[in-house]
Formats: C-alpha cells, structure tokens, sequence
C-alpha cells in the first residue's frame, strides 16, 4: 500500500499536513500502530492527543516513521516538522476507525464477535461465553480486564496501553492474529470509556450483552447520562442484543422476546441458590450444578448460556457444556494453606463488592465457619468510589480489614480514613483493622484468622501501583510465601 491511499481514506479530515502530499504519496506503507514501542520500517504512527503526546511523538520520531497522524490542533509540532512528515485531523476515532478498515478489513470480516457490557462482571460474563463455545467445539479467543486468551485458555502476550479493552490499532492486530488461525469467534469486553472512545466502531457484533448499570467511571464520563450513553451505542455496533431486563436502563434495547431476568416473566429465566441455577427457557425448566461456588458468578455463567441460546445454539448442548466450565482465575475462587482458607475474588466496584461478600457470608454459614473480609480502598478509583463501597459493606461480619491499595500519587492514611469515615455503624476498632497496602492488608487478614475463619480477599489483585512504580503482586503467591516464612520463623 502506499500513502496516498491513506490520504484518500482520510482526506474529509484532514486539517493540516506539513510536508509535500504529491511527493510523499508514492512512499510505500507496510503498517499502522497507535504505540510508538511497535513501530517498524514504513509504518504509520497514529498519536492522540494526551498529556504525554510530546514524549510519545520523541520516541516515535527516533524509529522514523512514513507519517505520523495526529488530532492536535494544526501546527502543534511545528518544531519537529523539519524531522517527520505530520497529518492533522479532526476526529482521531473517525481516521482511527476508517484506516483500521483499510489495513484490517480482510481479517475483521473472517469471525463474529460477541461484545458484553456492563457494570460488574463482564469479565466473568466473557470467559464464560469463550468457554461455553469452545465446549461446543469453536474456536474462541477472549479479550479484556485479564488479558487476552486464546482457545487453549493461555494468555497471548499483547501489550496493552488500555487496560480492558484494547486501543483501535492494538485490536485490530489481535483480531489479524487470531484471524490467520482459523478462530470463529472473538468474544471481548466493551467498556463505556472504550464505546465513547470509538475503539470498537470498526466491528460488527453478532451479539452485544448488556449485563447490569450501577455508578462508575464518572470522573471519565461527568454524568449517569453520559455514561448510559455510551453503554447503549453498543447496540448500534450489533446485529443482536440480549438485555438483562431486570436492569431498567437496558430495556429501551429489548426488540424481542428473547431477553432475560431474575423477576420478569421474560422468555429466559433464572434463580440461583448456594449450589446449583434453575434455568427457565420459554416454559422448559433446566437446573445447571456448575462446578464452582458464588451466586454472583452463577449469573454470570446464566448470562453466557442465554447469549448462546440468543445466537440459535442447541440449548441441551449449551446446558451440558455448562456444567464442565469454570470462571477465570480469582473470580471466588477457593483454596487452602494449612489451616487458613481463603477466597479470592476481583470484585472492586461497590456493587460487586457488596454481592461477593454476600456470596461468601452464605458460604461460611454453610461451612459453619466466621467469615473474615478485606475490602480495598483504591486510589486510583477516586474517593467517592470508596464512599460508596463502604455505604454498601453488608452487616455481620466476624471481623473487616480496610486497606489501600491500586495508590497512584494519592495518600494510603487518607484513604483508609475515608473508609473508616463512611463504614456502617455496627464497625468499630473492635472488629475492624487497618493497613495501608494491600499485602499488609493479607496480613492483618491472616492474623486475625485462625481454623474456624474463612478469609475473602476483595479487590484488584494485580501488580500495585505505587508513586509511579508498578510493584509485583498476586495473593496466592503472596499468602503462600508469606506463610512459609511464618512457619520458619
């Protein structure tokens, strides 16, 4: 390819250009990427407009691209124009969409794509949709909060700039990479932020499942219009949507029957119980005995068997591949060292938090044990996430650790502060403990455990950030190398 197609796809807006468009023209184009980090001889470097843009642009000008095009106003890197060849446009998700299609077409065309959105749970909700499929003998790859999987259930090395889902460039080279292996189906999370953002405008769904709508993001998004907004346009992007009912904000969607609820009378029902999903489809009742615990994540595994009954699967089918799946990894998940057990699970919105440790008072109670929590603090998040996560702690625990964790720049006393401000009334000194990480956050877990306690760990279980550093973390590891020092100790 050469760059005056580029020019010609784009040419409507197009601002400024500091070079000679006539000479450049003929220059030949082998790529397109939106990270300097991946470009390589004749490639095009999209840059957005941040406040790291200036850095971004020095490090791409040292790897010599074709063209670099930008949605700074025209003429903001004039300084450089004696260096590269520089494209001003006026609408980077319009150009970033319209050159996705020029570069990627042939391999955006080859599967079909189910896209879940959401508030809580889309992570789970995807995974289980991939794993359902792939029981059913498809080929599926999955992409978002965790990373991107393939259809052994490995995860593939992507870099990822966003961290659920991916940026226009950055996914349109996961679906080539996918497509030149035969898959049939990507299934991805849709964020509000990456909707807004125009990421997906490149991708027609086969089905897009809204899942539930509860505050979030709204230091992105200013207003629940706004973030709603962006939630709904994903139906546009979709030949099919499946609508949890029960989330009033997603029924202007329903444009048929086949739609879902816990309450409504709608065509696919379900209730969940400590152990098994009663599944109603038309007026055929299924129970499913699904081989982890959580009611939480029981919906999740419900969702994902509707949104294959939506697409025409054979529903015995999908019911048989729905007792052999699992959720991924630390999503109330289960498992012992010595005498300490402990769940782990991702929760970290208010909402999510409030229904996993509902999920794990009921699992205590069953195991006659007390049950111990550790709820996070996330400072990346804002402080009036933490307010309301708080507001939504459940009464009756044996005892709750406030922690910081995910800091950024913010400080780890003042966050704890927030979340002992706002706790409900019947939390006090006596059965509550603080810290200031989320490791010292375990450990304060641990130390008020003993035979008779089950521990559940909410929160970002990932690499902390910290002060501008990213320190290595995963709970499981932790616990178990910090056990073992105890015991030698």
């Amino acid at each position: 390819m050469n760059a005056a197609t580029v020019f010609e796809t784009i040419r409507e807006n197009i601002i400024g250009y500091n070079g000679n468009e006539e000479m450049h023209s003929g220059e030949e184009v082998q790529g397109i990427t939106s990270m300097y980090q991946n470009l390589g001889k004749n490639n095009i470097f999209m840059l957005k407009a941040s406040k790291n843009s200036a850095k971004y642009l020095q490090e791409a000008i040292l790897r010599k691209p074709v063209l670099i095009i930008t949605d700074f106003e025209k003429d903001a890197f004039i300084d450089f124009h004696d260096e590269v060849a520089i494209c001003y446009v006026d609408d980077f998700a319009r150009v970033s969409i319209q050159l996705v299609e020029l570069f990627y077409s042939e391999h955006i065309s080859r599967m079909k794509y189910i896209a879940v959105t959401g508030t809580n749970g889309k992570t789970t909700t995807s995974h289980f949709i991939g794993r359902l499929l792939s029981e059913l003998g498809y080929k599926v790859a999955t992409i978002g909060t965790l990373g991107v999987f393939d259809g052994a259930y490995e995860k593939v090395d992507f870099a990822h700039t966003t961290p659920t889902t991916p940026m226009h460039f950055e996914f349109a080279e996961i679906i080539k990479y996918f497509s030149i292996r035969d898959y049939d189906y990507i299934v991805y999370e849709a964020t509000s932020i990456a909707l807004d953002q125009g990421r997906t405008g490149f991708i027609r769904n086969d089905l897009a499942v809204f899942i539930n709508f509860s505050p979030e993001h709204l230091d992105y998004h200013r207003t629940m219009k706004r973030y709603l907004e962006s939630k709904l346009s994903l139906a546009d992007l979709s030949d099919e949507t499946l609508v949890n009912m029960d989330a009033s904000e997603y029924r202007v969607l329903a444009k048929d029957r086949h739609h879902f609820s816990e309450h409504e009378d709608t065509y696919y029902r379900y209730r969940t119980d400590i152990d098994h999903i009663d599944l109603h489809v038309g007026g055929v009742h299924y129970e499913v005995r699904p081989r982890f615990l959580g009611e939480h994540n029981y919906i999740n595994l419900a969702t994902g068997i509707f949104a294959l009954l939506k697409l025409g699967h054979d529903v015995d089918a999908v019911i048989g591949a729905a007792a052999k799946v699992t959720p991924p990894v630390h999503r109330f998940e289960l498992f012992s060292e010595g005498q300490h057990q402990f769940i782990l699970d991702f929760a970290h919105t208010p909402v999510a938090i409030k229904e996993s440790i509902i999920n794990a008072m009921k699992y205590a109670e069953k195991m006659e044990k007390k049950l111990i929590v550790m709820v996070t603090g996330i400072g990346l998040r804002g402080y009036g996430k933490i307010r309301m996560t708080m507001e939504l702690v459940p009464e009756g625990l044996h005892h709750l650790v406030l922690a910081a964790e995910q800091v950024g720049y913010e400080d780890e006393e003042k966050i704890v502060g927030m979340m002992q401000k706002h706790l409900p009334a019947s939390y006090d000194d006596s059965n509550t403990t603080t810290a200031l990480s989320r490791q010292e956050g375990i450990i304060r877990a641990i130390g008020n455990a003993g035979a008779d306690t089950i521990i559940l760990l909410t929160g970002i279980n990932e690499p902390q950030h910290y002060r501008g550093d990213v320190i290595a973390h995963d709970d499981r590891q932790f616990i178990l190398q910090y056990l073992s020092e105890s015991r030698k100790a």
